[in-house]
């Protein structure tokens, strides 16, 4: 079974799980205004009006222009229902067949994931619904896809985990080129020279992938790598994943470029590095099931400022699937910026990054990102995590 089928069946069973009758995904034109839930539950474009239903009773209906039909019914995964003038009158006798007492649509004031349906397409399907008396059963998609994408299946951690294993071998074959003397630009180079190579798309857009710093910054994490030229007693770090059937990884790592009378990090790098490292340590050890994503949070966020350092400006970590933004449950401090979504409770088989940073004046920016998997009691590192400072001679 592929992951679109098994996303699809996973839907209609957390349909019944939370005792909604009706899923709609509603779209046009998807190739310029795609919903992005589209990814995780179908594998075509659509041209005209067309609403890609799923119900708690295991439906799975795709009522679509005529001309998008065949394509559609080639992949088996949804039972097609054709139009050629009308979108309206197949969508109104389905919904009457059905009668749903509850309807979700992607609207959403905080998750982007969940909010996939276009302003004017929300007008156009709330008249029908509203003229066919089901304008008051609308609600927010917005739980239904948190626990959809979240909740990975096992195709889907393999896939990630697959993603993460080819990335930390660029990493390993990156400790090898740095060196004294050369850009982050070359280093950006050097690793999207292994991308091509190996035929991996970017986990985001390649101008800042790899994001590559060396030695104090003064531009912001996601900064593209620049002309600046690595030196001795400096630290360098990179922030880089790839794409790879459908899925992604996104991680970080820190190295030390030795001055010649070292044979170590100097003291304010190491003790910087060490109070990272326990940040790490006391949120992957507080991660489990129900817990919330601002509670994790807190625990880095206070260890690192408890230790005189300035606390990061962002969130801990987020959530890595299709894309290295992916689900809408955030590890993050209750700032205006995140809405509710470090309120949502994490699930098992949800993959998160954890990524704290903190900056050491004179030297960079020591930082680490792995992703972890959710479990009832605790998490599972799913890439090796960094314990110690890459040393290059």
């Amino acid at each position: 079974m592929n992951i679109i089928m098994e996303k699809v069946n996973q839907s209609a069973e957390l349909l019944k799980e939370f005792g909604f009758d009706m899923w709609i995904t509603f779209a046009r034109e998807t190739s310029v205004t795609p919903d992005p839930i589209l990814n995780y539950i179908f594998e075509d474009n659509l041209t005209w009006k067309s609403a890609i239903i799923i119900t708690k009773d295991g439906d799975k209906i795709a009522i679509v222009g005529s001309l998008d039909a065949n394509s559609i019914e080639r992949k088996g995964i949804y039972k097609v229902i054709p139009y050629v003038k009308s979108f309206s009158e197949p969508f109104i006798k389905y919904l009457k067949d059905k009668n749903p007492s509850s309807i979700l649509l992607n609207f959403s004031k905080d998750s982007p994931v969940a909010d996939g349906l276009s302003h004017g397409m929300f007008l156009n399907l709330f008249e029908i619904l509203k003229n066919e008396g089901y304008g008051d059963k609308i609600i927010s998609s917005e739980k239904l896809i948190a626990s959809l994408i979240g909740r990975k299946t096992e195709s889907e951690i393999k896939a990630v985990k697959n993603a993460i294993d080819e990335t930390l071998k660029i990493f390993s074959e990156t400790t090898d080129f740095i060196r004294e003397g050369i850009t982050e630009k070359q280093i950006a180079e050097f690793v999207k020279s292994k991308v091509v190579e190996r035929g991996f798309g970017y986990a985001w857009e390649e101008e800042m992938c790899p994001a590559v710093f060396a030695g104090p910054q003064t531009g912001g994490a996601h900064s593209g790598p620049t002309d600046k030229i690595l030196k001795k007693g400096e630290v360098v770090n990179m922030d880089f994943g790839i794409s790879l059937n459908g899925y992604v990884s996104d991680l970080q790592r820190t190295w030390y470029l030795l001055k010649d009378n070292e044979n170590d990090a100097p003291e304010p790098v190491k003790k910087g590095f060490k109070v990272l490292i326990e940040s790490v340590e006391k949120a992957a050890e507080a991660m489990k099931a129900g817990v919330k994503g601002i509670e994790i949070d807190t625990i880095a966020r206070k260890h690192i400022t408890d230790n005189g350092y300035l606390e990061y400006p962002h969130a801990l970590g987020h959530q890595v699937g299709r894309s290295a933004h992916d689900g809408t449950a955030l590890l993050a401090p209750a700032w205006e910026r995140y809405g509710n979504l470090p309120y949502i409770e994490l699930e098992e088989n949800m993959l998160f990054t954890i990524e704290p940073r903190i900056p050491i004046e004179g030297y960079g920016v020591v930082t680490v990102e792995d992703i972890v998997r959710v479990r009832k009691e605790g998490v599972e590192f799913l890439s090796a995590p960094q314990k110690k400072l890459i040393l290059i001679k």
